[in-house]
């Protein structure tokens, strides 16, 4: 199956990058990387791979939301959402989407809690923010996962209307499972690897998150 891989890029640094994207390409078929707006000086050195640009930032989840829709448009029949920091191991692609393949599921989350040993969570993302995530989003989606808020993520490319994202921003994440709930997607987690070295969210992002899930809810009632 065509599978696609899917990269929000903003501002990120360009030796990481490269890194990532040299990683990927023995993974999936085609590479899309969506630039989200970042400032006026940066460029990206890249090849290989289709190149896209928001003119402002959007956010996240627009970015991926861009980058879905071109794969959908281009001939995907999997889709990939890997982050562009680094702490994804496109080795851990194969066994992402292998159940998407066998006719399993249609759509796979990655979980850093169903490989514990191999994974070294910081306290307080183990103890305080990841279980406050978890609580949330079952408050919000009604969807229960191991792991509440890793970006590494595949899915049919047949089932992308079902997932269209309206939150631009970090609570994406939570959005993209509620709808997978709410339109009965069939879905499993797989275990991945994260690398605590590079950025990950802290505590006011995650704060943040929960702001903008609480002003969706809102708007929407």
């Amino acid at each position: 199956m065509k599978t696609t891989a899917v990269v929000p890029v903003y501002n990120e640094n360009q030796e990481q990058l490269a890194q990532v994207l040299a990683g990927l390409k023995n993974y999936v078929d085609d590479i899309v990387v969506v630039d989200d707006g970042s400032v006026p000086n940066y460029s990206l050195l890249i090849t290989h791979c289709t190149l896209l640009r928001h003119e402002l930032n959007r956010g996240q989840g627009a970015a991926l939301q861009t980058g879905t829709d071109f794969a959908v448009k281009n001939g995907a029949e999997i889709i990939i959402h890997f982050d562009s920091d680094g702490q994804h191991n496109p080795e851990d692609i194969p066994a992402l989407i292998k159940p998407i393949e066998e006719g399993k599921v249609d759509f796979v989350f990655g979980s850093r809690y169903l490989l514990e040993n191999t994974n070294k969570v910081p306290w307080t993302k183990k103890h305080f923010l990841h279980p406050l995530a978890r609580l949330v989003n079952y408050l919000f989606t009604g969807l229960k996962l191991s792991d509440a808020h890793n970006g590494l993520r595949a899915f049919r490319a047949d089932i992308a209307n079902k997932i269209e994202l309206t939150q631009d921003r970090m609570a994406h994440a939570t959005e993209i499972m509620r709808l997978v709930k709410q339109n009965k997607i069939r879905y499993t987690e797989v275990a991945v690897r994260i690398d605590y070295h590079r950025y990950g969210q802290g505590l006011k992002g995650g704060i943040k998150v929960i702001k903008e899930l609480v002003a969706g809810r809102i708007i929407k009632n």
